[in-house]
């Protein structure tokens, strides 16, 4: 009588479906994180250029108060000024406000648009204000 001996092996490791599985998961989980790393260095330059932008018009305000000035269209417009920060030009202009319609008496009021350019002159944030004419 013969004695087949039947051995049977396992061995400890994983399967190639289950080494794909692995890779294709890490692969899913790696490219989110890659896309949350990337839109959010695009927000800390957002808000580095923000900040860069509010410092520029607080400059701008310091150098050319509206406070005090007799003449609005006269001493309230500042040309172009690229001195405050590199890269970043201040400029206000001032605009009467339209014509009053006939029998209603003018309000005395003018348009203060104080802009800030940056980036070659392809971004620009506007701050728009309103001063009344005290004569």
């Amino acid at each position: 009588m013969s004695h087949r001996h039947h051995c049977t092996y396992r061995t400890a490791g994983f399967t190639l479906l289950e080494v794909m599985l692995a890779v294709i998961i890490l692969g899913g989980a790696l490219a989110v994180l890659y896309r949350s790393i990337i839109v959010n260095v695009r927000m800390i330059d957002v808000s580095r250029e923000r900040q860069e932008v509010a410092y520029v018009f607080s400059l701008g305000e310091l150098e050319y108060p509206l406070r005090d000035i007799e003449d609005i269209e006269e001493d309230a417009v500042v040309d172009p000024d690229s001195s405050l920060k590199e890269g970043y030009v201040f400029e206000r202009t001032v605009d009467e406000k339209e014509d009053p319609e006939e029998g209603v008496e003018d309000d005395g009021l003018y348009v203060v648009r104080t802009t800030v350019t940056w980036g070659d002159g392809r971004n620009t944030e506007e701050i728009v204000r309103y001063l009344r004419k005290t004569n």
